[in-house]
This record gives C-alpha cells, structure tokens and sequence, in this order.
C-alpha cells in the first residue's frame, strides 16, 4: 500500500507486516512516512542539553534538562519520587466541550517534571537517562559506566572517553562507536574484541592494528598491510606520537580509507527475516534499526528485547505490544506515550513508572484507573474513557501522537536534531519549536593549545578554549568549552592529544560515520543479488550481500 507523507508529501509504503501490527493496536494506518514519524517522537527526548536551574519545591540550585526559562515546574529528583507531593492533586475532569491534547498540556504544564533522569548514581550528576553510573561525566542514555566521559547510549564501560552508540564493555578507549568488548583503542569504529588498534573499522579479534579495516583476527597490520613486529612498532610510534597535527592526518586518511573499502549490505547478525540495519539476534523485525533480541516489530529505532512494537524508538528491556512509543522500559500494551517504566495499559501519557490502566496522565507512580491524574474506579474509568476516544474520534485527534507543541523541548535540544539535524528554519517550517541560544559565553583566554600531550601544564583546566574547526572534523561550533582534570588524566595516560572541538562536535563527528536510519534497494556488487541496505546508491563503499561479504573478507 502507497500513501502520501502528510508532512512531507513523499510517497511511502505500508507493508503487510506493518497492517498485521496496526490490526493488533485496532487502528488505522497514519498518514506520516518513517523519518516524518521518527522525528515527531524523538522531538520528545532531550538527552544531553542540561542546564543550572532552581528546583521549584526547593528552591536549590540544580543540573536539570529543562532551562531557567522553561515554563514546566521542575523538582530535583529526591523530591519528585518522595511522598511530600502527590500528582493526584492536579487532576482535571474532561471536558467534552474543548480539544483532547489542549487537555492534556494544561496538565503537563500544571504537574512538577523530574529534573534529570539519573537512577542511583554514583558521582555522576551530570548525566542524563541512565542507570547506574560511577565517576562519570556527561554520559547520556548509557548505563553502568565506571570512570567515562562523553557517552551516549554507551553500556558497561570503564576509564573511556567519547562513546557512542552500542559501545559496550569496553576498556581505556577513546572515540569509539558501535565497538564492543575492546580494551586500548583509539578512533574503533563498528569492532569487537581487539586490543591496542587504533583508527579501525569492521575489525574482528585484532591486536596492534593502524588505518585498517575488514580484518579477523590479525595482529601489527598498518593500512591492512602486515609488518614485522619491529617494524610495526617503529610505524606505530610515528603515527601516534601524541600530536594534534599528526591525529588529524591520521584521521583524514582514515576518512578516505573508508570510502575504498568494500562492506557488508547491513550490520545484521542472527537477524531472520528482519530488514534495517544493527539488528541482532532477533526475528521478523522490518525497517528497524540497532534492535537486540527482539520479535514482530516494524519501525524501530533503539530496542532490547522487545515484541509486537510498532512505530516506536529507544524502548529499553522488555517492552510488548507498544505502538508510537519513545523511551519506555518493561512496558505492555501502551500507545502514543513517552518516558513510560514497568506499566501497562498505557495511552496518552507521559513520566509515569509502575502504573496499570491510565489516560492522559502525568507524572504518576503506582496507581491506576486515572485520567489527567483524576482517579477513578475501574468501571468509571472504562466507560468514560470509551467516551474520550469516541470524542477524540470526532476531532480527528485520536490514534495521533503527541502534537509537537507538547513537547517540553526545542528541536535543537532533543535525540531529533541528532538523527535527523535541521537548520532552524527548517524546523520552524515543519511545526517544531526551536531553542535560541543567548550568547552568555565567557570570553576564552588568548590560551594557544599545545601541539603535544606532553606539553600541556596542569594549568590548562582552568583555560576555557573555542570550538574550532578542523581539516579532518569539519567545521567547530564556536561555542566555548574547558578540559577538566579527570580529562586531561586521561590524555596524557593514553598520549591523546588535546581536543579541539566540544564534546558534543565531537559526538556529530562519530554519528555522521554512521549510515541513516533509511533502506535503499541495490544490487550486491558481486553476484547481483538485490539487496535492502543503509547504503545509499551514490556512496563510494563497494557493497555485498552477506554471502559475498564473508567469502571475500574472511
């Protein structure tokens, strides 16, 4: 089935996998294609824009991802989850007479937020949407990190910097993405298992590896070339002495090493019938994207052990039957709602943890049978939301996700920006609010940085340096940001130079090496057999299918 994009106007196809789902939901088909409907939900998630700000029941002074002039009210988290407020005390009755989602911001606008979503940290209180994280510093959406910088979507990691998604369980490493269970590497890209391996990509079970890709258990190869053990380590010493200069050639010939390499159509493995990209262990999933031991779900971005989901993204450990979901953990059976933890029978609300039966409700923790945070008994609360649904019906609001004026965020603070960035005029067109940020940065001291590691005093943490641009990263900021001890530490541990760009540059540079979140239909270069892939038509990459990717790389 083909249908117009009602955002966009692109034509986009409804599968049957997707209208066997929709008929498990009992709802129609909407008339947005995947990036249009990616967008509107992610617009709902800030993960790393934190600002200081004065905890509304307090009055402390807190780390919060709401800013000053946010009209939301926002309580430090000790406050929220105590029992010195209760969200039953700003229930409203609906009224029939006036539109559903104005309803439902008056209520979000009236119920305190949490200010960080940070569960039982350790030192880490400038971290956002994780669990469990000891002596770590600006890591978002990664749990149970040790003594980590600069993360995102990041697991189990410990002494590392500048990690991004799916980097798990790795060890002394910096600039990492998708690379798992590595220990001492530097610039890793979509690896696993290696050690001391620096610039790399698609690489197995390496040790002592430089500028090189597609290899499998190989040990002192440089630009996929093998090199005597001696001979290696003099190269070695050259390429990574320390300097910034000598970094960035480094890195720009990585640049060019990935664009001649030859690459498997999808990052998939044990995925059966499943189409998308870093899909693993899992069955039946089509047009999803980083998905783990997962079921029956179409249109996924980010999800762990998961079934029956629909339209959704970043659902963490057993979510079911979830559709237009965004940040839900141990959910069943909810709809259109987002940042929603252990409960079931969810639609339409928001911050609620350990709830059954709700509607339209916010900030709520153990309860059922509410709507808009006003508690009802079970029989009051199935007839009367029968009846909301049938108003909603009429004013063509029901089955539609939030409306992007109920977000709590400009789009250029939320997950959106990062997996489909928009200029501001571009988000203003398509409906989305937008955050202009005031120019109070400090004026940075006339400070030159240092080519070498092993020139820079202690004194450099209290310099405040200026985004600049880079001939191997692109294009800086400008934004001002600082090197603080636990950094320059680890700097000189690992003999990295100091970085010229700002933790969050430095972020868009590793996610723009990743392919988006989109399907093209080629043919593998090999044998000719026709192939979906994150690959566009016109990337330099000679892709394979699998069967020809694994006979000619391993």
């Amino acid at each position: 089935m083909q249908k117009p994009c009602q955002q966009c106007g692109a034509t986009f196809q409804i599968t049957p996998e997707d209208l066997e789902l929709y008929q498990k939901f009992e709802i129609e088909p909407q008339p947005l294609c995947f990036e249009c409907d990616q967008k509107q939900r992610l617009c709902f998630r800030n993960e790393h824009a934190l600002y200081t700000r004065k905890c509304d029941a307090t009055g402390e002074t807190i780390i919060s991802i709401y800013a000053p002039d946010n009209p939301y009210k926002v309580y430090k988290s000790d406050y929220w989850y105590s029992d010195k407020w209760d969200p039953l005390e700003y229930g409203q009755e609906f009224n029939f007479q006036r539109p559903f989602f104005e309803q439902l911001k008056e209520l979000q606008l009236k119920v305190p937020r949490l200010a960080l979503n940070n569960i039982n940290p350790e030192n880490s209180d400038y971290c956002n949407s994780c669990i469990g994280n000891k002596n770590c510093y600006l890591v978002f959406g990664g749990d149970y990190n040790e003594d980590c910088m600069y993360g995102t979507l990041c697991m189990k990691n410990r002494s590392s910097l500048d990690l991004d998604i799916l980097s798990n369980e790795n060890e002394l490493c910096y600039m990492l993405s998708d690379t798992v269970n590595c220990y001492g590497c530097q610039f890793a890209f979509n690896s696993s298992n290696s050690n001391n391996c620096y610039f790399i990509s698609d690489c197995t079970g390496c040790s002592e590896c430089i500028l090189s890709n597609n290899l499998k258990n190989k040990s002192y190869y440089i630009f996929n070339k093998p090199y005597s053990k001696e001979e290696y380590f003099k190269k070695k010493a050259e390429l990574l002495n320390g300097s910034w200069q000598q970094q960035q050639e480094n890195y720009r010939q990585f640049l060019e090493l990935l664009k001649r390499r030859t690459v498997n159509f999808a990052n998939n493995i044990s995925a059966e019938n499943c189409t998308g990209d870093y899909i693993k262990n899992s069955q039946n999933c089509h047009n999803c994207y980083d998905v783990t031991g997962s079921q029956d779900g179409n249109n996924v971005i980010l999800g762990y052990v998961t079934k029956d989901c629909l339209n959704s993204c970043l659902l963490g450990h057993k979510c079911e039957l979830c559709y237009n979901i965004v940040s839900g953990v141990g959910i069943y059976n909810t709809r259109f709602s987002f940042f929603i933890v252990d409960s079931s029978n969810i639609d339409y609300c928001n911050f609620v943890e350990n709830c059954q039966d709700l509607f339209a409700c916010v900030g709520l923790k153990q309860k059922k049978y509410c709507i808009l945070n006003k508690q009802y008994s079970k029989e009051e609360y199935v007839v009367l939301r029968a009846k909301i649904i049938e108003h909603m019906e009429k004013t063509g609001e029901w089955a539609k996700f939030l409306p992007k004026d109920l977000s709590c965020f400009g789009y250029n603070e939320t997950t959106a920006q990062d997996y489909y960035p928009l200029t501001k005029e571009q988000a203003l067109k398509e409906g989305f609010q937008w955050r202009d940020e005031e120019n109070k940065h400090i004026q940075p001291q006339t400070y030159n940085m240092p080519d070498q590691i092993k020139d820079v005093p202690d004194s450099i943490s209290s310099e405040i340096f200026v985004c600049q641009a880079s001939t191997a990263w692109g294009s800086g900021c400008g934004k001002n940001f600082k090197i603080i001890p636990q950094e320059l530490k680890f700097y000189r541990q690992m003999n990295i130079p100091l970085p010229h760009q700002c933790p969050n540059c430095r972020h868009i540079f590793r996610m723009s090496l990743r392919n988006p979140r989109k399907l093209w239909e080629r043919h593998c270069a090999k044998c000719g057999t026709t192939i979906q892939t994150s690959y566009s038509p016109e990337r330099p990459e000679t892709v394979y299918c699998k069967k020809c990717y694994l006979k000619e790389i391993y």
